[in-house]
């Protein structure tokens, strides 16, 4: 069964924060879509991955053995155990530790071995950016919808009618009829039909913590209906969709989701130009994998936004947890031992997860470029 955003994000802090009792942990994501032979495929991708990394880290045998008591634990996962619905799959154990956690996504994953330390929680964290629910305000001038939606599709519905006034039937007496007024499209009917779902958008967008909504409806009924919005409310406003009575809730769905990706990628193109307008001294920036790892280690960082694509290998001291790129045979900071990671920048996503920082996730961004790939806000100048 694929997992909620929410319960992602609880996982993903405890992975952050979790150290092998062993000599590491296995960490494996894969794509388990059914459009991958992936049964085939899978068990021979893990088993020549897992060879090559612990001949290229020089376990003992009988780290190499508890090493692969864990791969024998994850492949009887993938052959027994996996829903259908489930496109991505992400497993870390530590067998010595007692420790085995499994997260499923609704899309699939890139096909991943990593012996480290600490879990690679890189790809889950990116993978949170593709999960956070939002709202659909379907809105007309007499009757909306709010649609809440997640990575499923709608996960909740809510239904508005507009005023409607209480009429007199002449053979039975005053009745409360549902129907709408003869006046219900003046303007203060309107108007207070849209302040009506406005309240509700507000409430909805609290209860579920979405950080966006999309107002799907005619422009002129949009516009209206956004000057009715309270300022808090219309800042979360990230985009409008034209209504299409032909268009079946899907496609609406699909419309949406895809405005809602365009504007989080104008949003971190703005994070990356605030980050680069508050570097220098006194400023609230932070940019380059080494300032970004010394704030990190002040516990300074407020958002860590890094490139999607920029992986570079480095080494971690194993009892400080110093990342640096360039191979050391003792650790600067404490003069622990030093190991090497595949993916230097995934341990700044694992500290900023641990300090409660706010991860962003960025791709084709030129100024993010600029900074090295990878940049923050800092907590305090």
């Amino acid at each position: 069964m694929t997992d909620s955003a929410a319960a992602i994000k609880e996982k993903l802090k405890e992975l952050a924060g979790a150290h092998s009792v062993g000599k590491a942990f296995l960490s494996v994501t894969l794509s388990t879509s059914r459009l991958d032979d992936w049964r085939l495929f899978a068990p021979a991708f893990l088993n020549s991955e897992f060879n090559r990394i612990t001949r290229e880290r020089g376990f003992s045998k009988e780290d190499k053995r508890l090493l692969q008591t864990d791969l024998d634990h994850v492949l009887d996962v993938i052959k027994y155990d996996v829903e259908r619905s489930t496109e991505g799959l992400a497993l870390f154990v530590d067998g010595v530790g007692g420790y085995d956690e499994r997260i499923e996504l609704p899309f699939r994953l890139m096909n991943r071995v990593v012996i480290e330390p600490s879990p690679h929680v890189r790809p889950v964290a990116h993978a949170l950016s593709l999960l956070e629910p939002f709202v659909i305000a379907r809105v007309s001038r007499d009757e909306s919808t709010l649609l809440l939606v997640d990575e499923l599709g709608v996960a909740r519905e809510d239904e508005l009618a507009g005023p409607w006034l209480r009429s007199s039937d002449r053979e039975t007496g005053e009745q409360s009829i549902k129907e709408y007024y003869a006046a219900a499209r003046q303007d203060a009917l309107v108007d207070q039909h849209f302040k009506e779902v406005g309240v509700a958008l507000a409430r909805l967008l609290d209860s579920t913590q979405a950080k966006r909504a999309v107002i799907c409806a005619q422009h002129e009924i949009a516009s209206g209906f956004k000057r009715t919005l309270p300022a808090a409310v219309n800042a979360q406003i990230v985009a409008e969709v034209a209504f299409d009575a032909a268009a079946t809730t899907g496609q609406m769905v699909a419309h949406a989701r895809q405005a809602v990706q365009e504007a989080r990628h104008v949003e971190m193109a703005a994070l990356a130009a605030r980050i680069k307008e508050g570097l220098g001294r006194g400023g609230r920036g932070v940019s380059g994998f080494d300032d970004v790892l010394g704030a990190l280690g002040r516990h300074q960082v407020q958002i860590l936004l890094v490139d999607r694509n920029y992986r570079v290998p480095g080494w971690r001291c194993l009892e400080c947890g110093w990342v640096g790129l360039t191979a050391v045979p003792r650790c600067p900071a404490c003069g622990g031992e030093v190991v090497p990671v595949a993916d230097a920048v995934g341990e700044l996503v694992r500290l900023a997860i641990v300090q409660n920082g706010q991860v962003e996730v960025g791709e084709n961004i030129p100024v993010l470029d600029e900074l090295g790939g990878v940049a923050g806000v800092l907590r305090y100048g």
